[in-house]
């Protein structure tokens, strides 16, 4: 499944514009290296729905989509206002009178939606929504949230009329009304401290054992991404007596270093019996400005992580061209490393601002929004850090990291999140803190599968500052940011901070150490800093952390892009539609 779309028009007899785009949106949102299927398409009575390069992973019952992972769904899951069932999903539910759009409590898959005077427009795409309204209006609020996290934050679209469904959201529009009512989720940590270890394991257990139990997919049109990790090698113990398949990727020589994840993952697969297979990443596979293109069409520039695309997604272009609906991830939220201040707990969630890392000078020469964080991601009072610091786990970085890459996947297969699922989530909200710090709890359940292979120490995939310090990959991101469209996005001290750097790196001999390169950056760096700032940022640098300058100029480099792919978008036509449509 590539994307889900749904137009509900407001009045009688209107043109649904989605009629006329949905064969538009079923290529341009696939891959551009696969041949999409067919769109299915149902339109009633001012209601329009598209489910873009379908599969059997999908759901569908009339206008109705879920998209995700269900656990045992009720047969009215697909009518508005009925009891949500089990899962990891988001769901577009239509009739006659209303349409409602549902989020889980983590939010693993997102929705996007844009409310206007004639149209509700809704899709898993952000591109879908921009090129359906004809029009892109840049939001400015993205761009600090893209800098300081390589996210677009905890609530905001590259286009400033959409808005993102958050984690526990239903929204339901009244189609006689044109209302929309909002209902939010609350959620609560509750540590049940009168349970013992072993009860608290034993829950566990059986709802991650419940969980998988319970979705009904076809093994044989799925696969599961295994790694070297606890996560992935409890899916396979659970899953490989429905004849489950696995595969793995990363560098060429990670299969045999010692306690690399693919190295890892390929004895486990081989120690529960269960067919392995490995797709070595090459980044000279594809030219690099080819491998760009396909990250941000694909991902829609929602993370700046392309570390496990740089061989220009050869590995989805495989499985979906041979036949298969999904991928099986270990996508988890039982916990997290400990945190000593309230900025680890947010760095530990990816949820870092400009402030983080640059003096409050600094930040104002950037000439950048302020990033208020919103109220439900605030520490209560009586909260304390490691439970915050799981909160903002669930409610920020599953909704905004692990849903951005979920969605890199679903340009060509569906991904399936079982140990999402609300049930299993209900029973780590009850843990006290010290079974969730370290996912002590979940380790102690996973040490007893497949003992004799140790748990991996070291990952199969390139970082990004490899790829990024690629000769070829830093004169197209100087090439962009020097750009006119960049000069118009981004201020000139900012701007001449990731060029500087781009521009050391090029100059840097070839066979120059790292620590040789960094001393080359920071060089230039300092001459791109106004002199009045250079003894603030150098105490500033001693105490406060820092963001890799070749990451900073990616993720400016990411915003530049879609900035251009989305104008694109709005400017494409259709024979027999002209879209004019004000938000």
């Amino acid at each position: 499944m590539v994307r889900a779309v749904l137009v509900a028009s407001r009045y009688p007899g209107q043109p649904n514009r989605l009629d006329a785009f949905r064969d538009v949106l079923n290529r341009k949102l696939a891959g551009d290296n696969i041949q999409p299927r067919p769109p299915a398409f149902v339109s009633h009575a001012g209601l329009s729905m598209a489910l873009l390069n379908p599969s059997d992973a999908v759901r569908m019952h009339g206008a109705s989509i879920a998209i995700g992972t269900l656990l045992d769904p009720r047969g009215d899951w697909h009518v508005p206002k009925a009891p949500l069932p089990d899962g990891s999903y988001a769901l577009l539910r239509a009739d006659d009178a209303h349409v409602e759009l549902v989020a889980d409590s983590v939010g693993s898959r997102t929705l996007w939606y844009a409310l206007t005077d004639q149209e509700l427009i809704v899709s898993s795409s952000q591109r879908a929504i921009v090129t359906l309204l004809g029009s892109f209006e840049p939001n400015r609020g993205a761009l600090p949230w893209m800098l300081s996290s390589g996210t677009l934050g905890p609530t905001a679209a590259w286009d400033a009329r959409l808005h993102r469904l958050q984690p526990g959201e239903r929204l339901l529009l009244d189609r006689a009304r044109w209302r929309l009512e909002r209902k939010l989720e609350v959620v609560e940590f509750a540590a049940d401290d009168s349970a013992s270890h072993d009860a608290q394991l034993e829950r566990l257990r059986a709802a991650v054992e419940g969980a998988c139990h319970r979705w009904s997919f076809e093994p044989r049109k799925w696969v599961l991404t295994l790694s070297g990790g606890a996560d992935s090698r409890s899916l396979l113990c659970l899953l490989r007596h429905r004849g489950i398949k696995t595969v793995t990727w990363g560098l060429p020589e990670s299969t045999e270093e010692p306690g690399n994840d693919a190295q890892v993952a390929r004895q486990l697969a081989a120690t529960a019996g269960v067919p392995h297979r490995f797709f070595p990443i090459d980044s000279r596979t594809s030219a690099p400005e080819v491998v760009l293109e396909r990250f941000l069409a694909a991902g829609e520039g929602r993370v700046a992580r392309i570390s496990g695309y740089v061989d220009g997604f050869h590995i989805w272009k495989t499985l979906f061209e041979e036949g298969y609906d999904g991928v099986v991830r270990g996508d988890e939220a039982f916990g997290s490393i400990p945190v000593s201040s309230p900025y680890d707990a947010r760095c530990t969630a990816s949820l870092t601002t400009l402030a983080d890392f640059f003096s409050a000078e600094e930040c104002e020469t950037f000439e950048l929004p302020e990033q208020p964080l919103p109220e439900r991601l605030g520490r209560g009072p009586q909260e304390t850090l490691a439970t915050w610091r799981d909160r903002l786990y669930q409610q920020f970085r599953v909704p905004t990291l692990l849903a951005g890459l979920t969605d890199l996947k679903t340009a060509y297969v569906d991904v399936g999140t079982p140990l999402l699922s609300g049930s299993v989530l209900e029973c780590v909200r009850r843990l006290p803190d010290a079974l969730r710090t370290e996912k002590q709890l979940w380790r102690d359940l996973v040490s007893g599968l497949l003992p004799d292979v140790a748990l991996a120490t070291r990952v199969a995939i390139p970082s990004l500052t490899d790829f990024v310090a690629d000769r070829r990959v830093l004169t197209l991101l100087l090439d962009e940011l020097a750009s006119e469209h960049a000069t118009s996005l981004f201020p000139p001290l900012l701007r001449a901070r990731v060029c500087a750097a781009l521009r050391a790196e090029l100059r840097a001999p070839v066979n120059t150490s790292r620590a040789g390169r960094e001393a080359w950056r920071l060089n230039a760096l300092s001459r791109a800093v106004p002199a009045r700032l250079r003894a603030a940022v150098r105490s500033w640098r001693i105490t406060r952390p820092t963001i890799e300058p070749l990451v900073l100029a990616f993720r400016a480099f990411v915003a530049t892009r879609m900035h251009a792919l989305l104008r694109n978008d709005a400017a494409t036509k259709s024979a027999s539609f002209e879209p004019a449509i004000n938000a």
